[in-house]
């Protein structure tokens, strides 16, 4: 079997960080090919997108799987995104990851929104109904979709996907490199020597909570230190990540904040170690990358109770959860990880366990019969006899 992987690459993307674990982890699969097709994210010019088409519609190719976030088209506003016309191009059976279901309202961000104009603008283009249906569910109706978590699932299913070609495949938990100074060298650099640190992980963006622990980061020990480690992954990010920079300076606790930039392997394996707990504070996530690299490190991980955190907690008790977006319960359970060592032990044995059962070489595993269930869906449509063994029925 031969999958053309359409994905975003490079090192700044936690989407593409993601498939390129999935990748190496199928190419360790008998019987598997994977060829990586470029995504050039944002709207591209129609030639680009047949000529993407010639390569995934390839007689060598035999499934495409395609990883999907709204941003990589070019948005959804109408008229910004090129999805629909590189989906129509392809011929081949597609599996989708799903990376984000929120609704349009959700990603118009329209019940936050206070500017009047604006207000009315998106208030009219909510009542488009074939716009909303073209952006939270189309999509994921038109191959065979993988998400998440099964809020994720229960979501599309209820927009009016079939459940029976909606499958939950949870990120798979990286590989990790070992932390060569035991997160000393890290300390050095940033001045914590000393210090607990509280680590929020990840790429920059406003879902991640970081106002919320601002907030509660005055009432904490003097010897608590809150560390960002990461920083804008691109050019849009730059406005919140100056917008963050202003509330930090403003906050009355800057000189308890550490804001690292981009960390290479290397350094990120540095800072776990250095790190007391990691927290994923987030107001909205459908996953992230920035739980499983904690959970890889086998750190011990506060969470808000989101949906797709609760579902990690629920298979292995490896998260302690507060209530989203409240500072009180925020505070009080950070207090007691910060005080409670035997509490952060546990954390730290189920994060162990929970790497090692959603091993990436496991999620390739369960995403490999999810192509050879399309193969077989799809076979009538594309005149490609596909037998189990992986070698075409004879014509």
């Amino acid at each position: 079997m031969k999958v053309g992987m359409y994905t975003t690459v490079g090192e700044r993307c936690g989407i593409a960080a993601y498939t390129s674990s999935l990748i190496g982890a199928l190419r360790s699969l008998p019987d598997t090919e994977v060829e990586v097709v470029p995504i050039e994210e944002g709207r591209q010019p129609k030639e680009h997108y047949l000529a993407i088409a010639e390569r995934l519609n390839a007689s060598d190719i035999d499934v495409v799987h395609v990883q999907h976030e709204h941003s990589f088209w070019g948005g959804i506003l109408p008229g910004h995104s090129a999805y629909w016309e590189f989906r129509y191009l392809i011929k081949k059976p597609i599996v989708l990851t799903a990376h984000t279901t929120y609704t349009a309202e959700e990603m118009l961000r329209y019940r936050t929104e206070r500017r009047p104009l604006k207000k009315l603008a998106k208030w009219l283009l909510l009542r488009n109904r074939a716009w909303v249906d073209s952006v939270q569910i189309a999509p994921f109706v038109t191959a065979i979709t993988i998400v998440h978590t099964e809020e994720a699932k229960q979501q599309l299913v209820e927009r009016g996907a079939d459940p029976k070609f909606v499958h939950v495949v949870p990120a798979g938990v990286p590989e990790v490199v070992a932390a060569a100074t035991g997160g000393e060298a890290f300390r050095r650099r940033f001045g914590l020597e000393g210090y607990r640190l509280i680590t929020i992980f990840g790429y920059i963006a406003p879902n991640k909570g970081y106002e919320l622990t601002l907030e509660l980061l005055p009432s904490l020990p003097e010897d608590v230190k809150l560390v960002i480690a990461g920083g804008p992954r691109n050019a849009a990010m730059e406005p919140y990540f100056a917008q963050l920079r202003n509330v930090i300076e403003s906050s009355g606790v800057a000189n308890r904040v550490v804001i690292t930039g981009y960390l290479r392997d290397e350094e990120v394996a540095e800072a776990m170690a250095a790190s007391t707990v990691v927290l994923t504070p987030h107001t909205e996530a459908t996953g992230s990358y920035s739980v499983t690299i904690p959970l890889a490190y086998g750190k011990a991980v506060l969470a808000s109770d989101l949906a797709c955190f609760r579902e990690i907690a629920g298979r292995i008790a490896c998260l302690e959860l507060f209530h989203a977006g409240d500072v009180e319960d925020f505070r009080r359970h950070l207090l007691q990880l910060l005080n409670d060592e035997a509490r952060r032990a546990t954390l730290e044995r189920g994060a162990k366990e929970y790497a090692e059962r959603y091993s990436w070489r496991r999620i390739a595993e369960r995403t490999r019969t999810i192509y050879e269930e399309a193969l077989r869906i799809y076979a009538p449509v594309t005149r490609r006899p596909y037998t189990l063994s992986g070698k075409q029925a004879s014509s």
